[in-house]
């Protein structure tokens, strides 16, 4: 069995990148020794391999695009602070880095606009508290997230946190697992029913399960952007099991890990050249354990939502919501959610994977006086799905790699929706990267966005790829990229036509993503796009219609099939008659000729006459069997 992952990694051995030959040159802590003669003698001083490697190891990110050039990572185990150490998280981004905070979406916060001189004070500051920044960047093992609501929630039926602090534990400060990973490695775990942490989006994913009268852990490996893990057929009953299981997994990892191209260096990769069945046996004989099948997976499709920004807790408190649009927070912020936890909380505040947070413990008779807080106006969960659920990375104002501003970008896209469609009973994901690393895990989210350069009469400016159907739970995660380089001011346009589309015909409580296996999932993502950009066309034409995507095809997903069934609704919609008496397999009969609906109703535009004819032409020759042509056609911009 290790013979298989043997011959892998020689196979992917024979050229080293960059990073790896940089970690020869010292070792991250004798980096980090260093860093206050950095401080003493200023950024300068700093060579360049501790900038681009070292110094990441502690979460210290050098950001030249800043005036104060540098970003600290600290790491939120699970996300759970209390008061003291949130208390002390605001201090310090007050007094060291502008007021600034973001909350992350491995449940962490970030610091900038930091000076190379304060930064050992502020570290020292953080590590009176029990918080460190260790091992939150480059190649290490990084924040492991769990449920923000674990061991409280109704729903929480295995108590995971204490487990994820022992998980942490083997890696945590420790000299030979600092830095010396083949490439980063995201750990998750959840006791509870509900998907509320992103659990299966994970390299190693633990997983609430049943078998055999206990509830235990199901094993997923292999997740990352744009992948769900896999299921491992691994059961694990016990605690002990669990750190047996860990153990040896990261040490094969470690082991036999790819170290060539970077890009394809994750565990994903190495059970993709071994396989699932050969990997585990690998993880067995390393933890000379013979681990059960899998048990009954049971946390839920459904992504938890707290409604009405409260939830009930098992002991009959409450865990008050706060939603932080994109996760632009301050430490003034900060300062006042550790005060509220203390007042009226249980002195715990809980950050969550979409970059929001939950105060836990408050009392019922308390719920209102938490709300009339100047912290929840600003913060209330709102009776809209656009903030709720709004992931943003960075962007380009903190990020060498951003191609769009990514934050500022997202809230004016869940503005405009807010402004334009109502949907206080839906659910909806919306997802941002500013650039195709993707740590706006824009894949997972309902609508995706990636940050891209497009043109606009032969000039280049801000835009995105769009990417719809991501899911948090789907093993074949069906995210697809539908249209691509859209000019950020018209893409709001054409995302607002799609969750139309969810606004009409979606059911009651129904979520973006359970409408888009139920009718979405009918179509090509080819069909989809058109029939956003059609309809933001006739907008832009002034057309008073809007063709809606019917709700049981006949096509089969075949884009010649679709065009031509689009067509002739288009057509009878606008001119009152089919442009045939009869139709067989999509193929029109008898010497009918529909005419350019233009030449029969004047006020419809000239181009869209021309488009539908073309979708329906009895001319095979002469008619589109592409959407990419309609779209030709269209030529929004």
């Amino acid at each position: 069995m290790t013979d298989r992952l043997k011959k892998a990694k020689e196979q992917r051995s024979k050229k080293i990148n960059r990073v790896e030959n940089i970690k020869s040159l010292k070792t991250p802590q004798e980096a980090f020794e260093q860093l206050k003669e950095y401080a003493k003698k200023g950024y300068e001083s700093i060579p360049k391999e501790d900038k681009e490697f070292f110094l990441k190891c502690f979460g210290i990110f050098d950001r030249p695009a800043t005036p104060e050039k540098f970003m600290l990572r600290v790491r939120i185990p699970g996300g759970r602070v209390t008061a003291l150490q949130a208390k002390k998280l605001g201090e310090v981004a007050k007094k060291y880095g502008n007021d600034y905070i973001d909350l992350t979406t491995r449940m962490q916060v970030e610091l900038r606009f930091l000076k190379i001189k304060d930064l050992p004070q502020l570290l020292e500051e953080l590590e009176s508290v029990g918080i460190t920044t260790y091992q939150t960047g480059i190649d290490n093992f990084r924040n492991i997230v769990t449920d923000p609501l674990d061991s409280i929630a109704k729903d929480s039926v295995i108590e995971s946190f204490g487990l994820l602090e022992k998980l942490q534990n083997f890696y945590l400060k420790k000299p030979q697992w600092i830095g010396s990973l083949p490439r980063k490695f995201n750990t998750s775990i959840t006791g509870s029913l509900s998907n509320r942490c992103n659990v299966y989006g994970h390299d190693c994913c633990f997983v609430t399960a049943f078998k055999n009268g206990r509830y235990g852990y199901n094993v997923y490996l292999g997740g990352k952007v744009g992948k769900i893990a896999q299921n491992a057929d691994v059961f694990l009953g016990s605690e002990d099991e669990v750190l047996r299981f860990y153990e040896a997994l990261i040490t094969v990892f470690k082991t036999y890990g790819f170290r060539d191209n970077r890009n394809k260096n994750r565990l994903h990769f190495l059970i993709k050249a071994v396989g699932m069945e050969e990997f585990i046996k690998a993880v067995s004989k390393a933890a000379d354990f013979e681990f059960e099948s899998a048990g009954e997976t049971l946390c839920s499709l459904e992504h938890f939502d707290a409604k009405y920004g409260r939830v009930e807790l098992k002991d009959g408190s409450f865990a008050i919501h706060a939603v932080v649009p994109a996760g632009i927070f301050t430490g003034s912020d900060m300062i006042e959610a550790s005060e509220i936890a203390q007042k009226y909380g249980n002195g715990e505040i809980r950050l969550t994977v979409e970059q929001n947070l939950y105060i836990t413990g408050i009392k019922e008779e308390d719920i209102k006086s938490v709300f009339e807080t100047p912290f929840f106006h600003k913060y209330q969960n709102i009776d809209t799905p656009y903030f709720n659920n709004l992931i943003s990375c960075v962007g380009a104002k903190h990020c060498p790699y951003g191609v769009i501003e990514g934050k500022p970008d997202a809230l004016a896209m869940s503005e405009y929706l807010s402004s334009k469609i109502s949907l206080s009973d839906g659910k909806i994901r919306l997802y941002w990267s500013a650039c195709v690393k993707g740590c706006g895990i824009h894949e997972f989210g309902d609508i995706g966005f990636i940050g891209a350069k497009a043109k606009v009469d032969g000039i280049t400016e801000p835009g995105v790829d769009i990417v719809l159907g991501g899911s948090l739970t789907k093993t074949d995660s069906p995210a697809h990229t539908i249209l691509k380089a859209v000019p950020l001011r018209f893409a709001k346009y054409l995302v607002e036509e799609i969750v139309l589309e969810y606004a009409i015909h979606r059911r009651k409580n129904e979520s973006f993503e359970k409408f888009f296996e139920r009718v979405l999932s009918l179509y090509t993502y080819s069909a989809i796009s058109f029939m956003a950009t059609f309809n933001y066309a006739m907008k832009k034409e002034k057309f008073d219609y809007r063709f809606s995507l019917p709700q049981k095809p006949e096509t089969g997903k075949n884009e010649h099939f679709e065009i031509f069934d689009f067509g002739c609704r288009i057509y009878k919609d606008l001119v009152g008659e089919k442009p045939y008496l009869e139709i067989l397999d999509f193929r029109p009969l008898g010497n009918q000729k529909p005419a350019n609906p233009s030449k029969i109703i004047p006020e419809i535009p000239k181009k869209t006459g021309n488009l539908i004819y073309k979708m329906i032409s009895p001319n095979p020759n002469e008619r589109y069997m592409a959407f990419s042509e309609c779209l030709n056609e269209l030529k929004l911009w």
